[in-house]
């Protein structure tokens, strides 16, 4: 039931659900109260557009990119175990892959993952159940496969019962704590690692953050950055998300 709340939420007060509320309640007004209907309406799109620009996006994602890229020279001086990817979305019946398969942000921390696995050879543990949809393959099953077949990751553990980030920490400790392990590289997206490491520290696990896919970069062009497109709309939504999300768990956890 949490987690159908939490998806309804998401989808009112996150972009772009949050646009056609705010434009709705403008509307709603202008028809009832002409007076404040109009600066309603002009506030909704306001942020409509601030939300969808480039460079209000980036400084919200940097907001929660609170820790830094890892230097891929200097992995042998951290005291790990494994390697634990955290899962994102998967597709679907992808018809191309015969079946469910990584959707995009998964396979950025398969790939990052992967990356640190030939750097280190630990084993990779991958986290993740199933969340509202309860068909087809784990995200974890869908990981693996990607890490094994494409990656020729020889070690590939799989922790399939989390459905959030609480879940994918308390799981992960217990499954690494059978076999010793005590420290790990913790893979998930720039944005949301704070909230990660929050949670794997509370389960009692240490963990060396390996952020990837930073979304807090300058862009080249200043033109592009004020442009608004959807890029920008996904960062603005993944941002606000994690600053709601850890405000959630310091209240919920």
């Amino acid at each position: 039931m949490e987690l159908v709340a939490a998806s309804i939420i998401k989808s009112v007060i996150l972009p772009p659900g949050l646009f056609f509320v705010l434009l709705s309640i403008g509307m709603l007004l202008l028809y009832r109260k002409p007076a404040l209907g109009k600066p309603a309406l002009w506030l909704a799109l306001l942020v409509c557009y601030l939300l969808s620009a480039p460079f209000v996006a980036g400084r919200l994602a940097a907001m929660v990119e609170t820790y830094p890229a890892l230097d891929a020279n200097a992995l042998s001086s951290h005291d790990a175990g494994a390697i634990i990817i955290l899962s994102g979305a998967r597709e679907r019946n992808a018809t191309e892959y015969g079946g469910d398969s990584v959707a995009r942000d998964s396979l950025q921390r398969c790939r990052y993952g992967a990356f640190l696995q030939r750097k280190t050879g630990l084993p990779v543990l991958v986290s993740g159940g199933w969340t509202l949809d309860r068909e087809g393959k784990s995200l974890a099953q869908t990981m693996a496969d990607v890490l094994v077949n494409e990656y020729q990751i020889s070690t590939v553990w799989l922790e399939d019962r989390s459905r959030t980030t609480h879940e994918n920490a308390m799981f992960s400790k217990q499954f690494l704590a059978q076999k010793n392990i005590e420290s790990a590289y913790l893979v998930t997206h720039a944005w949301h690692m704070p909230r990660s490491v929050t949670a794997f520290e509370k389960a009692g696990m240490k963990v060396i953050p390996a952020p990837t896919a930073f979304a807090s970069g300058e862009l080249p062009d200043p033109f592009i950055d004020v442009m608004p497109g959807a890029n920008a709309i996904y960062t603005s939504r993944m941002a606000l998300y994690e600053i709601l999300g850890a405000f959630w768990y310091r209240i919920r956890y």
